[in-house]
């Protein structure tokens, strides 16, 4: 069995309040009970770029990762792909990115090369199964859709992170996205917006797909803040007729992750592939979308998604 969770952190950086910090390391560690895999996004760093333009965020995870721990839940590990300063859009001056906590008494992750901000991960085949050619890597972080496109009235948006675990023998990939944001001024822009959301689903997908097609038994699990609802186009681009999404699953009325203007909203997934799929389940706690009014303010704008993978221990070894 396998647990593997996504959360939106809220532009946390280094310098969050210890507080703010202690909130989400109990979450992590007692709402979530832990889980060997963390997906998270809006991750920041502040600092200056290193030589090379990359901006790191080791002292947030850092940061974050004591913080789980002090509660009682694991020591992680993290792995990111840093992004260019300024190159990623969000909060300006934040450089928000995706990134992986990993519990490593549970699960071993296999680096694979040294990836930069604008290099993409491949497929290749290790005994007649598929790998990552660099791991972690990002998917296609030059495409107009992800990169930002004027013809197209695009801005830069999250690069999306692919992921190779191992666990006594077994493989998982894991895909962690931050689509372009629902926040638009005009109709016009929330258009263009949507526009974006479906290429880099499609984007998404295809990546996927192909994991699939090397290997039909693969375990894939595509996570994070998709920024739209399920039944989107966005979510149905992303999911195709191969990949299942896990807060369909879940009581109507029970699988929202924010709320926009006190409506209960789901922008947050869990989908997996067909082999992953027997007795998987999904809780979404509500620690902050269903926070009283006043005080202390909740630890961020969105709710994680717990992912339960029973199917992760029936899988043959890669």
């Amino acid at each position: 069995m396998l647990s593997i969770a996504t959360f939106n952190l809220c532009n946390l950086g280094a310098d969050a309040p210890p507080a703010r910090l202690a909130q989400l390391g109990a979450i992590v560690a007692r709402d979530l009970s832990g889980p060997d895999i963390l997906a998270v996004q809006e991750i920041v760093a502040e600092t200056p770029p290193s030589p090379d333009g990359w901006v790191p965020a080791n002292l947030a995870y850092r940061a974050l990762s004591a913080a789980v721990a002090s509660a009682g839940g694991p020591h992680y590990e993290f792995r990111e792909v840093p992004p260019r300063a300024h190159r990623d859009g969000g909060m300006a001056g934040a450089n928000i990115r995706v990134g992986l906590l990993f519990n490593p008494l549970r699960v071993n992750f296999p680096d694979q090369g040294h990836a930069g901000p604008e290099d993409s991960t491949g497929i290749r085949l290790n005994a007649g199964r598929p790998s990552l050619t660099l791991n972690p890597g990002r998917i296609a972080p030059l495409h107009p859709a992800f990169a930002g496109d004027c013809r197209h009235h695009w801005m830069p948006s999250r690069k999306t992170l692919a992921a190779e675990f191992e666990l006594r023998g077994q493989r998982l990939f894991v895909i962690v996205c931050h689509f372009k944001s629902m926040r638009s001024l005009t109709r016009r822009e929330e258009d263009y917006a949507k526009k974006q959301r479906h290429a880099q689903a499609e984007i998404v997908h295809c990546f996927a797909a192909d994991l699939l097609a090397c290997d039909p038994r693969a375990a894939i699990v595509v996570l994070g803040d998709l920024n739209d609802v399920p039944g989107s186009k966005t979510l149905k681009l992303l999911k195709g007729d191969l990949f299942h999404n896990l807060l369909e699953d879940l009581p109507r009325g029970r699988g929202y992750t924010r709320r926009h203007g006190g409506r209960p909203q789901a922008l947050d997934h869990i989908l997996i592939s067909p082999a992953l799929r027997l007795g998987a389940t999904a809780h979404i706690p509500h620690v902050n979308s269903d926070a009283a009014p006043g005080k202390p303010e909740p630890a961020s704008d969105h709710d994680p998604v717990l992912a339960i993978l029973p199917a992760w221990a029936d899988l043959e070894p890669a």
